[in-house]
């Protein structure tokens, strides 16, 4: 993927946070706060022999998880514990991705601070912020969305942030992207770890925290999964009420809904998306997607999703994807 130097978007430390971050004080002291799996922190290192990153472990039990990459090579994953993550580096240039890639949904993300704490950010050598991609999209949705079970059943563990479809999709679009997706959660349903419903944390990174949407070229939507206790009329409204709740938040970007990947209420969806002018719909019936469980997207089956994704974006918004 294509990077530029770039300023630092945030006052704590020289890198670039993209997705969804807030300076929060936690413990005493500021640090930049998380609830989104998919946030990552990019950054070129120049010089150095070692770049040290501390987390905060603020999760309930089971550690949390962020996957490294460097230069584009495969990522390399670590649990989130009270010792730093430390690199080591060979004096060259690298261009580094740390991705927030699992936790559980026993982690009260959304009213207990225990989402991802990023404390310092440290090296023997010269940090510059890099901003990803010539494209940017946001991805709303759900623990597909967010990157869930995608390795298997074990929780934080198994999830692959990194390597979900929409990771996968951005990548090929070369497009940094924003997640803001989390497991469970619904248009009319919450999440886990005290999420409200969807429509509630678009403009927040949990209950006390604000977040200003960041405006980016494409905003792609996949809700319906978790609404399946909703009825017609009901979830018919309410997807109405969130389309038009997102053209306001996004005046400037195209807006995209897929049609979840199990079907859930593909009739609705088609129906309320044909009443809006400039929205394009991606139909997933015919993907054959392979699973975990029946409903989250395994390796093979995110990335195939991924790929798919991205070919129908480009077809549908050929002016935003020119290159």
């Amino acid at each position: 993927m294509d990077y530029q130097i770039t300023q630092a978007n945030q006052p704590l430390m020289p890198a670039y946070f993209q997705g969804r971050w807030a300076v929060k004080q936690i413990a005493d002291r500021d640090v930049m706060y998380s609830t989104n799996l998919g946030a990552e922190i990019d950054f070129q290192v120049t010089d150095a022999s070692f770049v040290r990153l501390t987390f905060l472990p603020l999760a309930y039990e089971l550690p949390s998880w962020v996957a490294i990459q460097i230069d584009g090579l495969p990522f390399q994953r670590q649990a989130v514990t009270n010792d730093p993550l430390w690199l080591t580096l060979d004096g060259r240039p690298h261009v580094v991705r740390v991705v927030l890639s699992g936790n559980t949904d026993e982690d009260r993300v959304w009213d207990g601070n225990q989402g991802f704490a990023v404390k310092a950010l440290t090296t023997d050598g010269e940090l510059q912020p890099v901003r990803l991609g010539r494209h940017s999209v946001t991805w709303i949705g759900d623990s597909l969305t967010a990157g869930c079970w995608v390795m298997g059943k074990n929780p934080a563990e198994d999830y692959r942030a990194e390597a979900n479809y929409a990771a996968v999709a951005s990548d090929l679009l070369n497009a940094r992207n924003v997640r803001i997706a989390y497991s469970a959660v619904g248009l009319s349903k919450p999440g886990t770890g005290g999420v409200p419903v969807l429509p509630e944390v678009l403009t927040a990174v949990d209950s006390k925290t604000t977040w200003q949407p960041v405006p980016t070229d494409l905003v792609v939507i996949n809700v319906g999964t978790n609404d399946r206790h909703t009825d017609d009329t009901t979830f018919t409204v309410v997807l109405r009420r969130f389309l038009n709740q997102v053209q306001t938040l996004y005046p400037n970007s195209r807006l995209a809904v897929m049609i979840p990947f199990n079907q859930n209420f593909a009739a609705i969806i088609r129906a309320v998306v044909a009443e809006f002018m400039q929205l394009q719909l991606i139909e997933t019936a015919t993907w054959q997607l392979s699973t975990t469980d029946g409903v989250h997207l395994d390796l093979a089956g995110s990335r195939m999703a991924g790929e798919l994704t991205a070919q129908a974006l480009r077809t549908q918004y050929p002016d935003v994807f020119k290159s």
